[in-house]
């Protein structure tokens, strides 16, 4: 249902604007509020609390990329109309808000990532449509009015404020990283799911920023796993990457940061080479990493697309290695495709002699050009003489 797909976008911008953007901890308690209501009563089209709900929905939908499924298709139909009744509100509200809560209460960092059979954003925000588009057709003509009606604006800034200074979808890190996916020749960029991490604080130094880095990222793993996440971004100052050999020090010193606090206790810095088969892994996942720097030209494959920032993207290797396009033998196709659509614009790369995919997380200046060695740069295999390029940012 293209009403489904619209109405995230429009009211996700249009909360932004009226900064009414909820958090998890608000849309728990506007769903409780909303399961509460007498549903089998009669409701006008625009009946405030069927306006919240669409808005609730929508929202949240927003902030987590869900995309419309196939209940959206039939539920309007006669069938459609019995499959999802009006009685079926409450019950899913309250499982939305049980998920939420989940998301809301994780642990800044535990020794692997917390498991549960709520369900998803993705089941729950399509069934709740599902209800609204079978039960409410007059109101669902409207939907995208009704939701951003200036009643709803004043009841959610006046009942449900959101609390979090951060909200991943709603951060300037996202909102600019996703400017950048769209830019990208990267065939597979667009249609991915993705966050963005707090933003660096230059007053607190990189090794403060790592943690709180570290605590992002262990919310986003665990929300990859259910919401079928792509990556998350972290920006840093454009300073860290000055230089190759800045970008290089600067993941070393990222990565050293992030493996000393990692809750699951990972050695795996301590035996990183140029040899195939390495893996980084956190909170006992493994990933893939990739590395942007303002050092590369704009026609480089990691110039950070005009942004002047520092940015790297984690993907965890549990919903990388899951993409339709990684799966079945598809995965050398898919690098050549991807090549192929960067080399149109003259934006070459060469994998030859970068076999190993730790070899991949930086780029060199030349498409053929040799690895960039990042693991040399390790604090542990730097000589106590040298100062380190990052320090002394």
């Amino acid at each position: 249902m293209k009403q489904f797909l619209l109405g995230r976008r429009l009211v996700g911008s249009w909360a932004a604007e009226q900064g009414v953007t909820l958090d998890d901890a608000a849309a728990v308690r506007l769903a409780e509020t909303l399961a509460s209501r007498d549903w089998n009563a009669p409701r006008a089209a625009d009946d405030l609390d069927l306006s919240l709900l669409s808005f609730l929905i929508l929202e949240t939908a927003h902030r987590y990329y869900v995309q419309a499924d196939k209940a959206l298709k039939t539920c309007q139909s006669e069938g459609g109309r019995a499959l999802y009744p009006a009685s079926m509100l409450p019950e899913r509200l309250a499982d939305l808000a049980a998920t939420l809560r989940f998301y809301d209460e994780l642990p800044a960092m535990a020794a692997s990532l917390p498991a549960n059979g709520l369900a998803s954003m993705q089941s729950l925000t399509n069934t709740l449509f599902a209800v609204l588009g079978a039960q409410f057709p007059e109101h669902m003509a409207e939907v995208h009015a009704q939701a951003m009606r200036d009643e709803v604006a004043e009841a959610v800034r006046s009942g449900y404020p959101r609390a979090a200074a951060h909200v991943p979808v709603y951060s300037p890190t996202h909102l600019e990283f996703v400017g950048a996916i769209e830019k990208t020749r990267c065939i597979f960029a667009p249609s991915g799911k993705y966050w963005g991490a707090r933003d660096y604080d230059e007053a607190r130094g990189l090794e403060a920023n790592v943690r709180q880095f570290g605590e992002d990222l262990f919310r986003f793993m665990t929300v990859a796993g259910k919401e079928k996440f792509k990556g998350l971004a972290f920006r840093l100052p454009a300073s860290f990457s000055r230089s190759i050999e800045q970008l290089a020090e600067t993941t070393a010193l990222l990565l050293d940061g992030l493996n000393r606090i990692d809750p699951a206790g990972s050695a795996c810095l301590e035996r990183v080479d140029d040899k195939p088969g390495w893996k980084f892994e956190w909170a006992g996942e493994t990933m893939f990493l990739t590395a942007f720097g303002v050092c590369y030209p704009e026609d480089h494959p990691r110039n950070p697309y005009g942004f002047d920032y520092t940015y790297f993207f984690f993907q965890p290797d549990f919903v990388l290695r899951n993409h339709p396009g990684l799966i079945d033998g598809k995965e050398e196709i898919s690098r050549q495709r991807i090549l192929a659509s960067f080399r149109k614009d003259g934006m070459d790369y060469d994998n030859a002699g970068k076999e190993a995919e730790h070899a991949r997380y930086l780029r060199p200046m030349a498409a053929d050009g040799p690895v960039v060695a990042w693991w040399d740069y390790l604090p542990s295999r730097q000589r106590q003489t040298v100062e380190p390029l990052a320090a002394a940012v």
